[in-house]
């Protein structure tokens, strides 16, 4: 069955881990633009629904996933399971037609129903031994695009993205 519904993490995935602070604030947290590219103008054109389920708040992810126009954000989630539960009830979409990409144990309760899993190449050793996929790429160096391209090429659409940007 084709992936209709994509979950990202964000630390670690969608960025390298690190978190910036100043005088007790977050004030950065590196993401790849590369993936942010290939999310907005490659899979949402294709008609995949991206969404972020993550157990950190932060304004810095709320505003990267609405410059890369992400469809569903939802931080501070401590049970990602649930809040995936939902997700999938709200917009009536089978287990089976779900993706999921994360790094940490955080990650697994959530990832395991899903069809299609992947992990950045630092991902932790027990994710990346019960995925799918796992990016020659680290969290926040275009791991996520590779994971991306992985989906589009299991479902047969990699020549139809190729053909938004090339005759």
């Amino acid at each position: 069955m084709a992936i209709k519904l994509i979950i990202l993490d964000v630390d670690g995935c969608l960025t390298d881990n690190k978190i910036y602070y100043y005088n007790e604030e977050i004030i950065a947290k590196p993401f790849s633009a590369k993936d942010g590219f290939f999310i907005k103008h490659i899979m949402k054109p294709l008609g995949y629904t991206i969404a972020i389920i993550t157990g950190g708040e932060s304004k810095i992810v709320e505003n990267r996933a609405k410059v890369i126009d992400i469809d569903h954000i939802y931080t501070g989630c401590m049970n990602k399971s649930d809040k995936l539960d939902e997700l999938t009830k709200m917009l009536n979409i089978d287990y089976n037609e779900v993706a999921y990409f994360g790094d940490d144990w955080f990650d697994w309760p959530a990832m395991k129903k899903c069809s299609y899993k992947g992990s950045p190449s630092d991902g932790e050793e027990e994710i990346k031994s019960r995925v799918d996929f796992v990016s020659t790429l680290k969290g926040g160096e275009g791991s996520v695009r590779e994971f991306l391209v992985s989906i589009l090429n299991k479902d047969g659409r990699y020549n139809e993205a190729l053909a938004l940007y090339f005759d």
